[in-house]
């Protein structure tokens, strides 16, 4: 018999309120990035502290980039070929 691991998505997690709430406080005291990050993951070792931080800090930012940061496509990006296409 085979196992699988199964791991719920840290943006259900109950700690995900408080990463973003630091993050964004941190943010809009003028921080760093880097700064802001660190709150968030500071947040989620608050909330699990048997967790290793390496390992926070990966749930941590998906956390923050699953919320905050959203991807565009350009339009002038889709009428182009890819190189070396003929």
């Amino acid at each position: 018999m085979s196992w699988t691991a199964w791991k719920s998505a840290p943006t259900a997690d109950s700690a995900a309120r408080d990463v973003l709430a630091a993050y964004d406080a941190a943010e809009k005291e003028g921080n760093s990035p880097v700064a802001c990050y660190c709150a968030g993951v500071d947040a989620w070792v608050r909330a699990h502290p048997d967790q290793t931080r390496a390992y926070a800090a990966r749930q941590a930012l998906e956390v923050i980039l699953g919320a905050r940061v959203h991807l565009r496509v350009l339009p002038e990006a889709t009428d182009r070929r890819p190189t070396g296409m003929q």
